[in-house]
């Protein structure tokens, strides 16, 4: 599970978009989803997202404040209908992801991120 980061902007709201319209603008994009996790940086917000009912269709979602984009990452792991909360747990403590997510210029640097259990995660060429 995890491996290859991948980011996809999918919501332009430019410059200094305050952080209620923004998040509201993610949920008009995305129907009936529940925000499920939310953490706040001074140059980022991620959300963690899942289908009310299914457990196993969690979505990640981060906000770059400085440029107003909403991005979707995924990764290259053939987990196709999303992860769980149990997933996103792993993300965070073992894979070390907020070091990333509260960084974004660092994944926008055009470098494939890695992300793996128990390892910092790695900017490859």
């Amino acid at each position: 599970m995890f491996g290859r980061m991948m980011v996809s902007p999918i919501l332009q709201l430019g410059r200094g978009a305050d952080l209620q319209s923004a998040v509201s603008a993610l949920l008009q994009a995305a129907d009936q989803i529940d925000n499920v996790h939310w953490i706040e940086f001074p140059n980022s917000v991620m959300l963690f997202r899942l289908v009310p009912g299914d457990p196993e269709s969690g979505a990640t979602y981060i906000l770059d404040r400085n440029t107003g984009t909403w991005y979707s990452v995924d990764f290259d792991d053939k987990q196709y209908g999303g992860y769980s909360m149990g997933q996103l747990e792993e993300l965070l403590k073992e894979c070390r992801f907020l070091e990333l997510a509260e960084r974004p210029r660092l994944w926008r640097t055009g470098f494939s991120w890695w992300v793996e259990s128990g390892e910092w995660p790695e900017a490859r060429v």
